[in-house]
């Protein structure tokens, strides 16, 4: 049984979050300019700094946190879809059986909370910055410009947090209709 439509336009909203942080990355990824960061500079500090995997994977225009974020994406879905509660046909052995409802809870409870707050933080960080309440952004690495770095948290306040905010309510509605598919089939069989 998927999640309520309520619930499912929640954590696609949320996950909506994702859309600006990730075409930053992905322009930079592919060696374009974006926030006063040189897409030839994002490379050479990615050759520079970045393990073999994230080398391969930009080589290719990929950027591995990108990549690391569609898996939440994917983890989120299935949290709200019918998908996520019975493996699908494409599992091959798995398909048809229910999945433990443990193994999408643990990783979506622990990893959404904590990128919650973290997006939460970066967001609250910007006015703050702005105001003067806390010291401005500086320029930083490939960055040319406080500004850039400023869009840059908020960006990334978005996307953590947004990506953490739809694991978190995808996690309760999958928690709320596993309580309940349990307390039917006992009710059933008594």
């Amino acid at each position: 049984m998927a999640a309520s439509l309520r619930v499912r336009v929640t954590v696609f909203l949320l996950l909506c979050g994702l859309v600006p942080w990730s075409a930053v990355k992905t322009v930079w990824t592919l060696g374009g300019d974006a926030l006063g960061v040189a897409g030839e500079a994002w490379l050479r500090g990615v050759e520079s700094d970045g393990d073999a995997i994230y080398r391969a994977l930009a080589a290719v225009g990929v950027d591995l946190t990108v990549l690391a974020a569609l898996l939440g994406v994917f983890l989120a879905l299935g949290l709200v879809h019918r998908w996520g509660m019975v493996f699908p046909r494409w599992t091959l052995f798995l398909a048809g059986r229910r999945v433990p409802a443990l193994l999408p809870l643990v990783p979506a409870w622990a990893a959404g909370s904590c990128l919650l707050v973290y997006g939460v933080v970066l967001v609250a960080m910007v006015p703050l910055s702005l105001a003067g309440v806390i010291a401005r952004f500086a320029p930083l690495g490939p960055f040319t410009s406080g500004a850039g770095v400023t869009w840059m948290v908020l960006f990334g306040g978005l996307a953590f947090g947004g990506l953490g905010g739809a694991l978190v309510v995808g996690a309760w509605s999958y928690g709320r209709r596993v309580s309940a598919a349990k307390r039917a089939a006992a009710t059933l069989i008594a």
